[in-house]
Protein backbone atom coordinates (compact mmCIF):
# COMPACT_ATOMS: atom_id res chain seq x y z
CA UNK A 1 0.00 0.00 0.00
CA UNK A 2 1.36 3.34 -0.96
CA UNK A 3 -0.32 6.74 -1.09
CA UNK A 4 1.40 8.17 -3.82
CA UNK A 5 2.63 11.06 -2.05
CA UNK A 6 5.82 11.15 -4.04
CA UNK A 7 3.65 11.59 -7.32
CA UNK A 8 2.37 14.48 -5.82
CA UNK A 9 5.46 16.38 -5.36
CA UNK A 10 6.52 16.29 -9.05
CA UNK A 11 2.65 16.99 -10.05
CA UNK A 12 3.09 20.19 -7.83
CA UNK A 13 6.07 21.34 -9.21
CA UNK A 14 3.60 21.86 -11.97
CA UNK A 15 1.39 24.07 -10.35
CA UNK A 16 3.81 26.98 -10.21
CA UNK A 17 2.70 27.81 -13.56
CA UNK A 18 -0.39 29.91 -12.67
CA UNK A 19 -0.63 29.37 -9.02
CA UNK A 20 -2.30 32.08 -6.82
CA UNK A 21 0.17 31.39 -4.32
CA UNK A 22 3.86 32.08 -3.74
CA UNK A 23 4.57 29.02 -3.62
CA UNK A 24 2.62 25.25 -4.12
CA UNK A 25 1.13 23.29 -0.77
CA UNK A 26 3.44 20.54 -1.06
CA UNK A 27 6.63 22.67 -0.79
CA UNK A 28 5.14 24.96 1.96
CA UNK A 29 4.62 21.41 4.19
CA UNK A 30 8.26 20.78 3.00
CA UNK A 31 9.43 23.95 4.50
CA UNK A 32 8.47 22.77 8.20
CA UNK A 33 10.30 19.59 7.64
CA UNK A 34 8.07 16.95 9.40
CA UNK A 35 10.02 14.24 8.53
CA UNK A 36 12.74 16.16 10.91
CA UNK A 37 10.52 16.15 13.66
CA UNK A 38 9.23 12.41 13.44
CA UNK A 39 12.59 11.31 13.20
CA UNK A 40 13.23 12.88 16.27
CA UNK A 41 9.99 11.38 17.95
CA UNK A 42 11.15 8.04 16.80
CA UNK A 43 7.87 7.87 14.47
CA UNK A 44 9.40 7.80 10.93
CA UNK A 45 7.10 4.46 9.76
CA UNK A 46 3.48 3.00 10.65
CA UNK A 47 3.14 -0.40 9.33
CA UNK A 48 5.38 0.66 6.65
CA UNK A 49 4.02 3.67 5.51
CA UNK A 50 5.58 6.81 5.77
CA UNK A 51 4.15 9.07 8.90
CA UNK A 52 4.84 12.08 6.69
CA UNK A 53 2.76 11.37 4.12
CA UNK A 54 -0.14 9.91 6.48
CA UNK A 55 0.14 13.48 8.27
CA UNK A 56 0.29 15.27 4.77
CA UNK A 57 -2.39 13.33 3.24
CA UNK A 58 -4.83 14.50 6.38
CA UNK A 59 -4.01 17.72 6.03
CA UNK A 60 -4.47 17.61 2.57
CA UNK A 61 -8.06 15.84 3.34
CA UNK A 62 -8.56 18.85 5.40
CA UNK A 63 -7.72 21.98 3.42
CA UNK A 64 -9.98 20.08 0.95
CA UNK A 65 -13.04 19.74 3.21
CA UNK A 66 -12.99 16.40 3.64
CA UNK A 67 -12.63 13.56 6.02
CA UNK A 68 -11.02 10.25 5.81
CA UNK A 69 -14.56 8.74 4.93
CA UNK A 70 -15.88 11.10 2.89
CA UNK A 71 -12.75 11.22 0.56
CA UNK A 72 -12.63 7.25 0.36
CA UNK A 73 -15.82 7.40 -0.42
CA UNK A 74 -15.26 8.93 -3.89
CA UNK A 75 -11.90 7.51 -4.02
CA UNK A 76 -10.04 11.12 -3.58
CA UNK A 77 -10.60 11.03 -7.69
CA UNK A 78 -7.38 8.37 -8.06
CA UNK A 79 -5.03 10.10 -6.09
CA UNK A 80 -4.68 7.59 -3.23
CA UNK A 81 -3.91 3.82 -3.84
CA UNK A 82 -3.78 2.65 -0.49
CA UNK A 83 -5.77 1.68 2.36
CA UNK A 84 -8.14 4.39 5.06
CA UNK A 85 -7.52 1.62 7.85
CA UNK A 86 -3.86 3.11 8.09
CA UNK A 87 -5.23 6.66 8.78
CA UNK A 88 -7.28 5.69 11.58
CA UNK A 89 -4.71 3.60 12.80
CA UNK A 90 -2.31 6.68 12.91
CA UNK A 91 -5.01 8.83 14.56
CA UNK A 92 -5.58 6.30 17.63
CA UNK A 93 -1.52 6.09 18.24
CA UNK A 94 -1.48 6.47 22.08
CA UNK A 95 2.37 6.58 21.32
CA UNK A 96 2.33 9.44 18.81
CA UNK A 97 3.59 12.61 20.58
CA UNK A 98 1.14 14.91 18.78
CA UNK A 99 2.08 17.82 21.37
CA UNK A 100 5.71 17.77 20.59
CA UNK A 101 4.87 18.16 16.92
CA UNK A 102 2.78 20.86 17.61
CA UNK A 103 5.04 22.95 19.85
CA UNK A 104 7.80 22.25 17.06
CA UNK A 105 6.02 23.36 14.33
CA UNK A 106 5.50 26.59 15.84
CA UNK A 107 8.90 26.97 16.57
CA UNK A 108 9.54 25.70 13.06
CA UNK A 109 7.58 28.81 12.14
CA UNK A 110 9.56 31.26 13.61
CA UNK A 111 12.94 29.95 13.13
CA UNK A 112 11.14 29.98 8.92
CA UNK A 113 10.90 33.65 9.56
CA UNK A 114 14.18 34.46 10.98
CA UNK A 115 15.33 32.52 7.47
CA UNK A 116 13.83 34.75 5.58
CA UNK A 117 14.59 37.69 6.98
CA UNK A 118 11.32 38.29 8.40
CA UNK A 119 11.01 40.30 11.96
CA UNK A 120 10.06 38.11 14.44
CA UNK A 121 10.99 39.88 17.99
CA UNK A 122 8.27 42.30 19.01
CA UNK A 123 7.45 44.10 22.05
CA UNK A 124 4.29 43.17 22.00
CA UNK A 125 4.90 39.48 21.59
CA UNK A 126 1.86 37.27 23.53
CA UNK A 127 0.83 34.05 25.01
CA UNK A 128 -3.30 34.05 24.72
CA UNK A 129 -5.13 31.31 27.12
CA UNK A 130 -8.40 30.64 26.10
CA UNK A 131 -10.81 28.41 26.47
CA UNK A 132 -14.00 26.86 23.50
CA UNK A 133 -16.48 24.67 23.25
CA UNK A 134 -16.07 21.66 21.33
CA UNK A 135 -19.94 20.22 20.78
CA UNK A 136 -20.54 16.38 19.88
CA UNK A 137 -23.68 14.10 19.46
CA UNK A 138 -22.28 10.85 20.94
CA UNK A 139 -23.34 9.69 24.13
CA UNK A 140 -20.26 6.73 23.76
CA UNK A 141 -16.89 9.41 23.41
CA UNK A 142 -14.97 8.98 25.64
CA UNK A 143 -14.51 11.42 28.61
CA UNK A 144 -17.64 13.10 26.88
CA UNK A 145 -19.60 15.44 29.11
CA UNK A 146 -22.33 18.29 29.34
CA UNK A 147 -19.87 21.10 29.06
CA UNK A 148 -21.14 25.06 29.64
CA UNK A 149 -21.23 26.99 26.26
CA UNK A 150 -20.74 30.80 26.58
CA UNK A 151 -22.10 31.48 23.14
CA UNK A 152 -25.44 29.23 23.25
CA UNK A 153 -25.66 30.13 27.02
CA UNK A 154 -27.13 26.65 27.48
CA UNK A 155 -24.99 22.94 28.52
CA UNK A 156 -24.17 21.37 25.48
CA UNK A 157 -22.72 17.69 24.24
CA UNK A 158 -19.45 18.00 24.17
CA UNK A 159 -15.23 18.96 25.64
CA UNK A 160 -13.66 22.14 26.23
CA UNK A 161 -10.55 22.95 24.65
CA UNK A 162 -8.34 25.03 26.21
CA UNK A 163 -6.16 26.63 23.56
CA UNK A 164 -2.56 28.22 24.37
CA UNK A 165 -1.61 30.64 21.30
CA UNK A 166 2.07 32.26 21.08
CA UNK A 167 1.07 35.83 19.36
CA UNK A 168 4.54 36.81 17.51
CA UNK A 169 3.33 40.57 16.73
CA UNK A 170 1.72 40.05 14.34
CA UNK A 171 0.59 35.96 13.29
CA UNK A 172 -1.40 34.22 15.94
CA UNK A 173 -0.32 30.89 16.28
CA UNK A 174 -1.80 27.44 18.01
CA UNK A 175 0.86 26.36 20.54
CA UNK A 176 -0.62 23.92 22.64
CA UNK A 177 -4.10 22.45 23.52
CA UNK A 178 -5.82 20.34 25.84
CA UNK A 179 -9.08 18.70 26.14
CA UNK A 180 -11.31 18.82 29.51
CA UNK A 181 -14.69 17.24 30.56
CA UNK A 182 -16.88 18.74 32.91
CA UNK A 183 -17.96 17.06 36.04
CA UNK A 184 -20.50 19.11 37.23
CA UNK A 185 -22.05 19.64 40.49
CA UNK A 186 -23.04 16.22 41.04
CA UNK A 187 -19.58 14.88 39.54
CA UNK A 188 -21.59 12.98 37.21
CA UNK A 189 -20.75 14.85 34.10
CA UNK A 190 -24.23 15.22 33.37
CA UNK A 191 -24.99 11.95 32.41
CA UNK A 192 -26.70 9.35 33.69
CA UNK A 193 -25.44 5.93 35.27
CA UNK A 194 -25.96 3.80 32.40
CA UNK A 195 -24.43 6.77 30.07
CA UNK A 196 -21.30 6.68 32.27
CA UNK A 197 -21.22 3.03 31.65
CA UNK A 198 -20.88 3.05 27.68
CA UNK A 199 -18.67 5.93 27.38
CA UNK A 200 -15.73 4.47 25.43
CA UNK A 201 -12.86 3.56 27.54
CA UNK A 202 -9.04 2.12 27.18
CA UNK A 203 -6.23 1.26 29.12
CA UNK A 204 -2.78 3.37 28.14
CA UNK A 205 0.67 2.66 29.06
CA UNK A 206 2.11 5.64 31.34
CA UNK A 207 4.70 6.38 29.42
CA UNK A 208 2.51 6.87 26.18
CA UNK A 209 2.37 10.36 24.93
CA UNK A 210 -1.68 9.74 25.18
CA UNK A 211 -1.77 8.72 28.96
CA UNK A 212 -1.17 12.46 29.53
CA UNK A 213 -3.08 13.46 27.43
CA UNK A 214 -6.45 10.98 28.94
CA UNK A 215 -4.97 12.45 32.29
CA UNK A 216 -5.16 15.82 31.54
CA UNK A 217 -9.09 15.75 31.22
CA UNK A 218 -9.84 16.04 34.71
CA UNK A 219 -7.28 18.71 35.45
CA UNK A 220 -8.01 22.08 36.54
CA UNK A 221 -7.70 24.09 33.44
CA UNK A 222 -5.96 26.81 34.78
CA UNK A 223 -3.15 24.32 36.46
CA UNK A 224 -2.92 23.31 32.27
CA UNK A 225 -2.54 26.56 31.20
CA UNK A 226 0.09 27.12 33.11
CA UNK A 227 2.20 24.04 32.30
CA UNK A 228 1.34 24.73 28.77
CA UNK A 229 3.13 28.50 29.08
CA UNK A 230 6.01 26.89 30.98
CA UNK A 231 6.41 24.44 27.81
CA UNK A 232 6.40 27.44 25.71
CA UNK A 233 9.07 29.04 27.54
CA UNK A 234 11.24 26.09 27.50
CA UNK A 235 10.84 25.57 23.78
CA UNK A 236 12.92 29.00 23.21
CA UNK A 237 9.64 31.34 22.93
CA UNK A 238 9.60 33.84 25.24
CA UNK A 239 6.36 36.40 25.45
CA UNK A 240 6.21 39.76 27.43
CA UNK A 241 2.99 39.47 28.41
CA UNK A 242 0.28 36.51 28.90
CA UNK A 243 -3.24 37.79 28.20
CA UNK A 244 -6.48 35.89 29.45
CA UNK A 245 -10.12 36.68 30.21
CA UNK A 246 -11.61 37.64 33.90
CA UNK A 247 -11.78 33.36 34.22
CA UNK A 248 -8.19 33.19 34.81
CA UNK A 249 -8.02 36.42 37.11
CA UNK A 250 -6.84 35.20 40.42
CA UNK A 251 -3.44 35.27 42.46
CA UNK A 252 -2.67 31.96 42.20
CA UNK A 253 -2.69 31.64 38.64
CA UNK A 254 -1.17 35.30 38.10
CA UNK A 255 1.48 34.47 40.82
CA UNK A 256 2.32 31.01 38.40
CA UNK A 257 2.43 33.26 35.59
CA UNK A 258 4.83 36.16 37.11
CA UNK A 259 7.26 33.28 38.19
CA UNK A 260 8.05 31.85 34.63
CA UNK A 261 11.11 33.49 33.52
CA UNK A 262 11.94 34.83 36.52
CA UNK A 263 9.20 37.41 36.39
CA UNK A 264 9.72 38.41 33.03
CA UNK A 265 6.41 37.50 31.94
CA UNK A 266 3.77 39.81 32.86
CA UNK A 267 -0.29 39.55 32.83
CA UNK A 268 -2.97 41.26 31.50
CA UNK A 269 -6.57 40.71 31.88
CA UNK A 270 -9.90 41.64 33.05
CA UNK A 271 -11.07 40.79 36.30
CA UNK A 272 -14.54 39.09 38.07
CA UNK A 273 -16.78 42.20 39.40
CA UNK A 274 -17.50 39.79 42.27
CA UNK A 275 -16.30 40.45 45.73
CA UNK A 276 -12.57 40.02 45.25
CA UNK A 277 -10.70 42.58 47.63
CA UNK A 278 -7.83 44.92 46.31
CA UNK A 279 -5.51 46.29 48.59
CA UNK A 280 -5.26 49.84 47.63
CA UNK A 281 -2.85 52.45 50.04
CA UNK A 282 -2.80 50.02 52.64
CA UNK A 283 -6.68 49.35 52.98
CA UNK A 284 -8.40 46.45 50.82
CA UNK A 285 -11.85 47.27 49.00
CA UNK A 286 -14.32 45.77 46.58
CA UNK A 287 -14.38 47.11 43.31
CA UNK A 288 -17.55 49.06 43.88
CA UNK A 289 -15.91 50.38 46.74
CA UNK A 290 -12.81 51.90 45.29
CA UNK A 291 -14.96 53.10 42.38
CA UNK A 292 -16.75 55.15 45.44
CA UNK A 293 -13.63 56.12 47.00
CA UNK A 294 -11.55 57.41 44.19
CA UNK A 295 -14.50 59.01 41.31
CA UNK A 296 -12.13 61.95 41.71
CA UNK A 297 -9.52 60.38 40.08
CA UNK A 298 -11.54 59.48 36.76
CA UNK A 299 -9.88 60.93 33.48
CA UNK A 300 -11.29 60.71 29.97
CA UNK A 301 -9.74 58.44 26.95
CA UNK A 302 -10.64 60.27 23.78
CA UNK A 303 -9.07 57.60 22.13
CA UNK A 304 -11.40 54.62 22.68
CA UNK A 305 -14.03 56.49 24.26
CA UNK A 306 -14.05 55.37 27.27
CA UNK A 307 -13.75 56.87 30.92
CA UNK A 308 -10.79 55.34 33.41
CA UNK A 309 -9.54 54.66 36.73
CA UNK A 310 -6.23 53.98 37.33
CA UNK A 311 -4.88 52.85 40.86
CA UNK A 312 -1.80 50.85 42.13
CA UNK A 313 -2.57 47.85 44.69
CA UNK A 314 -2.03 44.26 45.14
CA UNK A 315 -4.18 41.18 44.85
CA UNK A 316 -3.55 39.20 47.34
CA UNK A 317 0.05 39.90 47.96
CA UNK A 318 0.57 40.35 44.37
CA UNK A 319 1.52 44.17 42.82
CA UNK A 320 -0.92 44.79 40.17
CA UNK A 321 -2.23 47.79 38.54
CA UNK A 322 -6.02 48.50 38.78
CA UNK A 323 -8.17 49.70 35.91
CA UNK A 324 -11.49 50.59 35.86
CA UNK A 325 -13.27 51.04 32.74
CA UNK A 326 -16.12 52.48 31.52
CA UNK A 327 -17.50 52.52 28.11
CA UNK A 328 -19.70 55.08 26.25
CA UNK A 329 -22.53 56.09 28.42
CA UNK A 330 -22.75 53.00 29.90
CA UNK A 331 -23.37 52.94 33.71
CA UNK A 332 -21.11 49.74 34.06
CA UNK A 333 -17.66 49.23 35.22
CA UNK A 334 -15.24 46.73 34.39
CA UNK A 335 -11.76 45.71 36.35
CA UNK A 336 -8.49 44.94 34.56
CA UNK A 337 -5.46 44.21 35.78
CA UNK A 338 -1.87 44.44 34.81
CA UNK A 339 1.41 42.99 36.64
CA UNK A 340 3.19 45.81 34.95
CA UNK A 341 2.92 48.47 37.75
CA UNK A 342 4.19 51.31 35.42
CA UNK A 343 2.18 50.66 32.55
CA UNK A 344 -0.56 53.62 31.06
CA UNK A 345 -3.91 52.93 30.69
CA UNK A 346 -3.82 52.63 26.72
CA UNK A 347 -0.82 50.67 26.34
CA UNK A 348 -2.76 47.88 28.27
CA UNK A 349 -5.68 48.39 26.73
CA UNK A 350 -4.22 47.98 23.62
CA UNK A 351 -2.38 45.06 24.82
CA UNK A 352 -5.67 43.27 26.00
CA UNK A 353 -7.14 43.58 22.61
CA UNK A 354 -5.02 41.29 21.34
CA UNK A 355 -6.86 38.77 23.28
CA UNK A 356 -9.47 38.72 20.65
CA UNK A 357 -7.22 36.90 18.09
CA UNK A 358 -7.70 33.73 20.02
CA UNK A 359 -11.11 34.16 19.40
CA UNK A 360 -10.77 34.54 15.44
CA UNK A 361 -8.22 31.63 15.06
CA UNK A 362 -11.50 29.61 16.92
CA UNK A 363 -13.29 30.47 14.69
CA UNK A 364 -11.83 29.91 11.58
CA UNK A 365 -10.35 26.78 12.66
CA UNK A 366 -14.27 25.55 13.13
CA UNK A 367 -15.10 27.44 9.72
CA UNK A 368 -12.59 26.75 7.38
CA UNK A 369 -10.37 23.52 8.79
CA UNK A 370 -13.51 21.61 10.71
CA UNK A 371 -12.02 21.59 14.17
CA UNK A 372 -13.71 19.18 16.27
CA UNK A 373 -15.80 17.24 13.18
CA UNK A 374 -13.97 13.79 14.42
CA UNK A 375 -16.15 11.59 15.32
CA UNK A 376 -14.47 8.56 17.05
CA UNK A 377 -14.66 7.61 19.98
CA UNK A 378 -11.03 7.16 21.19
CA UNK A 379 -9.58 10.31 22.84
CA UNK A 380 -6.11 9.98 20.84
CA UNK A 381 -8.01 10.51 18.00
CA UNK A 382 -9.84 13.53 19.06
CA UNK A 383 -6.27 14.87 20.05
CA UNK A 384 -4.74 13.99 16.45
CA UNK A 385 -8.04 15.57 14.79
CA UNK A 386 -7.03 19.06 16.74
CA UNK A 387 -3.56 18.90 16.38
CA UNK A 388 -3.81 18.23 12.59
CA UNK A 389 -6.18 20.96 12.35
CA UNK A 390 -3.62 23.42 14.22
CA UNK A 391 -0.96 22.29 12.16
CA UNK A 392 -2.82 22.87 8.76
CA UNK A 393 -3.41 26.33 10.10
CA UNK A 394 0.30 27.29 11.10
CA UNK A 395 1.03 26.12 7.90
CA UNK A 396 -1.34 28.24 5.99
CA UNK A 397 -0.04 31.39 8.26
CA UNK A 398 3.25 31.06 7.26
CA UNK A 399 1.63 31.20 3.31
CA UNK A 400 -0.26 34.49 5.02
CA UNK A 401 2.83 36.25 6.58
CA UNK A 402 4.83 36.14 3.21
CA UNK A 403 1.81 36.76 0.25
CA UNK A 404 -0.60 39.06 -0.21
CA UNK A 405 -3.62 37.64 1.63
CA UNK A 406 -5.41 40.04 3.55
CA UNK A 407 -7.64 36.88 5.51
CA UNK A 408 -7.44 33.56 6.25
CA UNK A 409 -10.78 32.55 4.58
CA UNK A 410 -8.75 33.75 0.85
CA UNK A 411 -6.19 32.18 1.33
CA UNK A 412 -8.44 28.64 2.18
CA UNK A 413 -9.76 29.71 -0.86
CA UNK A 414 -6.92 29.52 -2.31
CA UNK A 415 -5.73 26.41 -1.12
CA UNK A 416 -8.56 24.39 -1.50
CA UNK A 417 -8.66 25.46 -5.71
CA UNK A 418 -4.63 24.08 -5.41
CA UNK A 419 -5.88 20.78 -3.63
CA UNK A 420 -8.45 20.35 -6.68
CA UNK A 421 -5.97 21.00 -9.27
CA UNK A 422 -3.70 18.17 -8.05
CA UNK A 423 -6.57 15.70 -8.61
CA UNK A 424 -6.94 17.33 -11.84
CA UNK A 425 -3.46 16.57 -12.66
CA UNK A 426 -3.42 12.54 -11.06
CA UNK A 427 -6.24 12.00 -13.43
CA UNK A 428 -4.50 13.44 -16.40
CA UNK A 429 -1.02 12.21 -15.72
CA UNK A 430 -2.99 8.89 -15.22
CA UNK A 431 -4.39 8.99 -19.12
CA UNK A 432 -1.42 9.84 -20.63
CA UNK A 433 -0.04 6.76 -18.99
CA UNK A 434 -2.24 4.91 -20.16
CA UNK A 435 -0.89 6.27 -23.48
CA UNK A 436 2.14 5.34 -22.87
CA UNK A 437 1.60 2.07 -21.81
CA UNK A 438 -0.33 1.13 -25.18
CA UNK A 439 2.24 2.74 -27.37
CA UNK A 440 5.36 0.83 -25.55
CA UNK A 441 3.60 -2.57 -26.31
CA UNK A 442 3.30 -1.79 -29.72
CA UNK A 443 6.57 -0.29 -29.96
CA UNK A 444 8.54 -2.83 -28.24
CA UNK A 445 9.52 0.10 -25.52
CA UNK A 446 9.21 0.38 -21.64
CA UNK A 447 6.88 3.14 -20.23
CA UNK A 448 10.41 4.94 -18.96
CA UNK A 449 12.21 4.87 -22.17
CA UNK A 450 9.55 6.23 -24.03
CA UNK A 451 8.82 8.87 -21.06
CA UNK A 452 12.82 10.13 -21.43
CA UNK A 453 12.38 9.82 -25.21
CA UNK A 454 9.82 12.57 -25.09
CA UNK A 455 11.95 14.56 -22.89
CA UNK A 456 15.00 14.57 -24.70
CA UNK A 457 12.88 15.94 -27.57
CA UNK A 458 12.47 20.07 -27.39
CA UNK A 459 9.61 20.01 -29.63
CA UNK A 460 7.76 17.30 -27.43
CA UNK A 461 8.72 19.16 -24.15
CA UNK A 462 7.70 22.26 -25.51
CA UNK A 463 4.58 20.84 -26.51
CA UNK A 464 4.07 19.10 -23.10
CA UNK A 465 4.26 22.47 -21.24
CA UNK A 466 1.64 24.34 -24.07
CA UNK A 467 -0.93 21.29 -22.80
CA UNK A 468 -0.26 21.83 -18.71
CA UNK A 469 -0.69 25.65 -19.18
CA UNK A 470 -3.77 25.07 -20.93
CA UNK A 471 -4.95 22.51 -18.26
CA UNK A 472 -4.37 24.91 -15.55
CA UNK A 473 -5.70 28.01 -17.56
CA UNK A 474 -8.67 25.94 -17.59
CA UNK A 475 -8.90 24.75 -14.01
CA UNK A 476 -8.88 28.73 -12.88
CA UNK A 477 -11.19 29.70 -15.01
CA UNK A 478 -13.98 27.12 -14.10
CA UNK A 479 -13.43 28.35 -10.41
CA UNK A 480 -13.51 32.13 -11.78
CA UNK A 481 -16.90 30.80 -12.69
Amino acid sequence: MNAKIDNLSEISKLLSVKSKMSCDILSLFTKFGLGHMLNRLSLEKHDGISAVQLILSLCLFRINGETIHSIYKKKFYGLLETGKNCYYRMMIREAMNWRRLMNETVVRFECLLRKNGIKTEDENTCVIIDDTTIEKTGKTLEHISKVFDHVKMKCVLGYKLLLCMYFDGKSSLPFDFSLHEELGKEGNSGLSKKEQKNRYSKKRLKSAPGYEREQECNMSKMDCAVKMIQRMWHCGLHPHYALADSWFANEKFISSIREIGNGALHYIGLAKMDKTKYQVEGRKHRVEELIALYTRQIKACRKYKCQYIMLKGKLGGLPVRIYLIKYGRNTRWNIMLSTDVSMPFVRAFELYQIRWNIEVVNKETKEYLGLGSYIGRDLDGQIADATLCYITYIVMSLEKRVSEYDTMGQLFGAMEEEVMSLTLWRRVLRCLERVLDVLGDRLGYSIDELAQVLIDDPETREDYMVMADALMNRQLSQHAA
